[in-house]
């Protein structure tokens, strides 16, 4: 009997050095799970998932489940439970917290909107359209406030900058050169450009 029982104890290890009893990295969809939930999520988070699963694993011999998905924005925030015990439950998200306690995830997707000059209705039917969750217009609204003065403030330095460069471009250094009327100037798209006054040597925008 000790016999038998060493013997399956070898074979039971040996399977499990070599990996044949792990599941398979690379994962098809079928028909009918095309439409499950999808999310955006960060390198960092996907690491602490990785953290969660290997410090469990080392204290118990269940697995986790799903028991809920909560979509937030782009977020995908998921209770894990173990199937053995269910004292063993996590809070898992697809993003890590910026300082604020906000999504990261939600703050980058949120930048590339605003800077891509892409209207709000796009934005709806594309988010929509993938299924990858959408975030709250009045978090949106919020977002685009502080922004707009980030980004008056970061406008105003470039602009002081930039004289002090076009002054310094100068030998006299008791003046400026400008073009005015620069949204007429070189480029196709130039006539939609809010740009009123460039330096003359550096060609940098002065107003």
């Amino acid at each position: 009997m000790e016999e038998i029982l060493d013997f399956w104890i070898r074979s039971n290890v040996n399977v499990s050095r070599d990996g044949s009893n792990f599941p398979s990295s690379y994962l098809q969809v079928n028909k009918s799970d095309v439409d499950q939930k999808l999310c955006i999520t960060a390198e960092s988070s996907l690491l602490n998932l990785c953290q969660i699963c290997e410090a469990h694993t080392k204290m118990c011999t269940g697995d986790f489940r799903f028991i809920k998905k909560t979509m937030r924005g782009h977020v995908m925030s998921v209770r894990i439970q173990c199937t053995k015990d269910k004292s063993h439950s996590y809070l898992w998200s697809s993003s890590p917290y910026l300082p604020n306690d906000e999504y990261l995830v939600n703050h980058r997707i949120n930048h590339g909107f605003v800077s891509s000059g892409m209207l709000p209705s796009h934005y709806t039917r594309f988010v929509n359209g993938s299924g990858i969750g959408c975030i709250d217009w009045s978090l949106r609204k919020k977002f685009i406030s502080t922004y707009k003065e980030s980004v008056e403030t970061e406008y105003k330095e470039s602009i002081k900058t930039a004289v002090h460069e076009e002054i310094a471009s100068n030998e006299d250094l008791d003046g400026i050169n400008i073009l005015t009327d620069a949204h007429h100037g070189w480029r196709k798209n130039a006539k939609d450009s809010s740009i009123v006054a460039i330096g003359e040597n550096l060609h940098k925008v002065l107003d």
